[in-house]
């Protein structure tokens, strides 16, 4: 699990209770000076505006199919959006032409649009009725314009994209003289694939991480875009150069390949979930080997969402989360643009942390579970060995909504339960660098040296029991693909195997998560 801690400088002046006092501006931004600050300006219609409205929604769409809610709320975000800015940037012109606000860029997925503003345009915009709130943007990032990759890297791209292409008639999956790792059994996602014929076909799974390693049982899992081929433009016109397999929002091009040289965490939790078979071991990582994956890198940016939503992706794998860092009213806009990801069809899942209580890196309670996991529609996996006994590293519950902006539905009185489900976070073979000096000194071993990567027994992490929540939601998907998200995470909770003290708990939550009941339940239900 990457604890991801962005800097940003404290701002050393006079802060005033803005939103206490009912106006529409972060407290947490200055209300004197000349400086420009990094802000998210919140527009007023708003799909889901404030807490409840999604269980609302939910309540009065779970009769209708994932397509048809997908298709209406795209539609409808998207318009909100455009509609919001006709009213606004005249206002916006105005004052970039003063030159108080910089860098303006539009969202949809949260309607709004972010830029850097002195404080006398963080006051006119506040002012603006058709403004809800503006937030102190403190996970703001410079945003790179999207540009052709490197020489080196083009060519490793088109080594990748041979590779699936040469490979690609071997992505059928075995179901003899297969090595399937034991917690791929333990959670009873063979008995999908035999009983229930469900592999994970048809279901796309965007995994927002470090990119993968060039190896075949990797290679052939990838989602392809239809629309685009590796030659330094932008085919189709959606202003990414390259996005062939997905897109790096961090660097500004469509290179998805990992580039740590130690770990690669991208492949490992690739690998868990759609990992194919491999040739030369037989070994079969995947929880869903027919799933296919985008790949996307930058965690924490709306274009991402907004990127993985527009190419028909069901399913969100997310090893990133922030702990240990006050993120304010910034919270709700991000939970805001989950909810809003949800309503359009895409469940979102990842790792609950390694921060519990007898962890190194421990976390207080309340705080070991952090943003997006925080999140009530996304799924957090807690960690359990495979004895399914307690991992001391593994983050417990519960979370707390309170004091955000418009938000504040779980306070301490009323907290948030968490995690979700539980599934295992070490133990089994997954796709990484061959062990080095450093790695073989940790335990890590090699099971199999394959071409472009290895298997390896050793890495550990919650971040890897995520993979396997997404793994069976994509399983259950396959077999009933009509299901909202909101129902495939309250039947993945509600065929669980229940672990701990009786029923749903601050440690397991429902429990170690099921495959099988979960699809046969899923096959139950009528769309």
């Amino acid at each position: 699990m990457n604890r991801f801690l962005p800097t940003l400088s404290f701002w050393g002046v006079a802060f005033a209770s803005h939103f206490l006092m009912g106006a529409k501006i972060d407290e947490a931004l200055p209300v004197t000076g000349d400086s420009f600050r990094p802000v998210f300006v919140r527009m007023e219609d708003q799909l889901f505006r404030m807490a409840g409205d999604r269980e609302a929604f939910c309540k009065a769409k779970s009769n209708l199919p994932r397509s048809k809610n997908r298709k209406e709320t795209l539609a409808l975000l998207r318009k909100k959006a455009d509609d919001s800015w006709e009213n606004i940037k005249g206002l916006v012109a105005e004052l970039e032409k003063a030159g108080s606000i910089r860098g303006s860029s539009r969202y949809w997925i949260v309607n709004g649009f972010s830029c850097v503003a002195k404080p006398e345009a963080i006051h006119r915009l506040g002012e603006d009725e058709t403004v809800s709130f503006v937030y102190l943007d403190r996970l703001s990032r410079p945003r790179k314009p999207s540009k052709s990759m490197s020489p080196s890297g083009m060519l490793a791209m088109k080594v990748l994209a041979n590779l699936r292409e040469e490979k690609s008639r071997s992505t059928e999956v075995r179901l003899k003289n297969v090595r399937i790792p034991w917690n791929v059994k333990a959670i009873k996602a063979p008995e999908v694939w035999l009983q229930e014929g469900a592999f994970g076909q048809g279901v796309t799974v965007a995994v927002i991480d470090s990119g993968i390693l060039p190896t075949p049982s990797l290679a052939t899992a990838l989602w392809k875009n239809p629309n685009e081929t590796l030659n330094g433009e932008d085919d189709d016109e959606n202003g990414l150069v390259d996005d062939v397999f997905g897109y790096d929002f961090t660097s500004g091009t469509g290179n998805i390949l990992e580039r740590e040289s130690t770990m690669s965490h991208g492949s490992a939790c690739a690998g868990i979930i759609a990992g194919r078979t491999s040739a030369k071991s037989g070994w079969q990582t995947g929880v869903a080997p027919q799933s296919e994956l985008m790949l996307i890198k930058g965690s924490f940016d709306f274009r991402a969402l907004e990127y993985l939503v527009l190419n028909g992706a069901d399913v969100v794998s997310m090893s990133f989360m922030i702990v240990g860092r006050n993120l304010g009213h910034l919270r709700g806009l991000y939970r805001n643009a989950f909810e809003h990801l949800s309503a359009a069809g895409v469940l979102a899942v990842g790792g609950a942390g390694n921060y519990g209580p007898k962890s190194r890196r421990v976390m207080p309670e309340g705080k070991q579970i952090g943003l997006p996991k925080d999140i009530p529609c996304v799924i957090a996996m807690a960690g359990v060995a495979r004895d399914r006994s307690p991992v001391s590293f593994s983050s417990h519950g519960p979370c707390y909504w309170d004091k955000v902006a418009f938000f504040s539905d779980y306070p301490k009185d009323k907290p948030l339960s968490k995690p979700d489900l539980s599934a295992f976070p070490t133990g089994f073979p997954v796709w990484t660098h061959t062990p080095n000096r450093l790695t073989k000194a940790r335990g890590w071993k090699a099971v199999s040296a394959e071409e472009g990567a290895s298997l390896v027994i050793g890495p550990a992490g919650n971040s890897f029991s995520g993979p396997h929540g997404v793994g069976v939601a994509a399983l259950v998907l396959s077999a009933n693909p009509e299901l909202n998200p909101w129902e495939v995470k309250q039947l993945l909770e509600d065929t669980a195997t229940d672990l701990g003290d009786e029923g749903r708990d601050s440690r397991y939550g429902a429990g170690l998560i099921h495959a099988s009941a979960a699809v046969g339940a899923a096959r139950k239900i009528e769309k």
